[in-house]
């Protein structure tokens, strides 16, 4: 089992024998929204030519489209595909889908849901896919389909004649996509690898030898590092801000004021001054160096225990009764022993392992984000927004994901690197959280 940490576009330029993926084809999206699946924006995919590649020595390359961050996802989704498929897991390689919900259907790593949503779908798209195998093979030994049969990653017909799915990819791919009610879904009881619990995680010896790439991972040419000074106060603007100080740091390049976005800013960027060196510790010291006047707003004013004093007063309110079930009143007041408690959970952070990250190249009116997104195209869209482009003029590599628990479906540090990068001349620029950043700024968890 091999791992690529390439995007697909990257690997279909550097793989000149890949045919099943010749053409994207017809595409089952949803018609109606409903509850579940169907009612992911852009719905869900189950076309195989989207997801699977085979090249002629046999090498079978599954897309996963949903973020991994320790859920085992780029594990699941490949695996589900590969059972259905017939594909002898020795022979499958994983590669990450860039942000595209057009082409791959909802991309939103949010809600533990990839696997109870996509389970059918990605099942469709196997079974699609060993049909249109089997298919091949008929049409070239002239014998009928029922004749023929695709089992860990060979085609056998009924006298003992075999191909390779190598041999059969380039026609299969030829071959018309089967509709959902001509698949044959395998019985679960011929399960190979779904539910047996003997296939590892993909990534984990990448991840347990230090070869696996975050965000906080990424290096690339010329790249230059940025920090944010942040309202600390949301909804807070700059009234002004002198860089004298920290433009004398040694490596520090560029100071630059990234604007305020209205409020509700929704997940867009706070008020903040970025200080763009070329290394990381130069941009934090720079930052420290910084004179800056906040204006504070409506929210300066802002006090969490105020706000649970006034919680836990209307919470001993007497409340609305919706619904009488017995007397619990009269029970409590008969009991040998009552007891109470009070419990409190104040504003809380996500705290994902990996604080956000990003980097982003602003080159030649397009711009590539590299990030550890768990929607990839609702960062493309920002991006694309913040930084007047169409969205076809923007890219978004999904990394792997140190944690994320909600936090880094929002694209702010995406948008922040790529608002820095446009001020470089086309050099790549990382935006780097620190734990402090994560902690004071993050979309805390309400209080109950």
């Amino acid at each position: 089992m091999d791992t690529i940490h390439v995007s697909r576009r990257g690997f279909l330029q550097a793989s000149g024998g890949l045919f099943l993926v010749a053409s994207v084809g017809e595409v089952f999206a949803a018609d109606e929204p409903k509850f579940g699946v169907d009612g992911m924006p852009h719905g869900w995919v189950d076309n195989p030519l989207v997801f699977v590649a085979i090249a002629p020595d046999g090498m079978v390359t599954i897309t996963c489209h949903r973020a991994e961050m320790g859920q085992g996802v780029r594990t699941g989704v490949p695996l589900i595909i590969a059972d259905e498929l017939e594909a002898d897991w020795s022979k499958v390689r994983v590669v990450q889908a860039e942000g595209d919900e057009l082409k791959y259907g909802n991309q939103d790593t949010d809600g533990s849901r990839t696997t109870r949503h996509w389970f059918a779908p990605l099942r469709r798209c196997g079974a699609a896919g060993r049909q249109m195998l089997e298919g091949a093979a008929a049409a070239r030994w002239g014998v009928p389909v029922s004749e023929v049969k695709a089992a860990n990653h060979v085609v056998t017909h009924t006298s003992g004649k075999t191909l390779g799915y190598g041999e059969l990819a380039e026609d299969a791919a030829k071959q018309p996509v089967p509709k959902a009610a001509e698949l044959k879904l395998k019985d679960p009881k011929d399960f190979r690898y779904i539910g047996k619990g003997k296939i590892p995680i993909v990534d984990g010896f990448d991840i347990t030898t230090g070869r696996a790439m975050y965000a906080q991972d990424i290096v690339l040419p010329d790249m230059l590092y940025a920090v944010v000074a942040r309202s600390p106060v949301y909804g807070g603007t700059i009234a002004s801000f002198d860089a004298a100080e920290a433009m004398k740091v040694p490596g520090v390049v560029k100071v630059i004021e990234i604007k305020q976005t209205p409020v509700p800013s929704a997940f867009q960027p706070l008020a903040g001054v970025a200080v763009i060196a070329d290394n990381t510790w130069a941009a934090m010291q720079g930052r420290k160096a910084l004179k800056i006047s906040w204006n504070d707003g409506p929210n300066g004013s802002y006090s969490s225990d105020t706000y649970r004093a006034g919680l836990e007063a209307s919470a001993a309110k007497p409340g609305k009764e919706v619904r009488t079930h017995g007397d619990v009143g009269k029970a409590m007041s008969t009991a040998a022993k009552t007891l109470k408690a009070d419990y409190y959970v104040p504003h809380l952070a996500q705290a994902s392992m990996e604080p956000p990250a990003a980097t982003a190249r602003v080159k030649d009116g397009k711009c590539v984000v590299w990030t550890c997104a768990q929607s990839p195209e609702a960062a493309r869209n920002d991006v694309a927004k913040r930084l007047d482009m169409k969205r076809d003029d923007v890219t978004v590599n999904v990394t792997l994901l140190g944690g994320g628990f909600g936090r880094k479906s929002k694209a702010d540090f995406a948008v922040e690197a790529a608002l820095c990068a446009k001020e470089t001349d086309g050099k790549p620029v990382k935006v780097v959280w620190t734990r402090e950043d994560d902690l004071h700024h993050s979309y805390y968890h309400t209080v109950s």
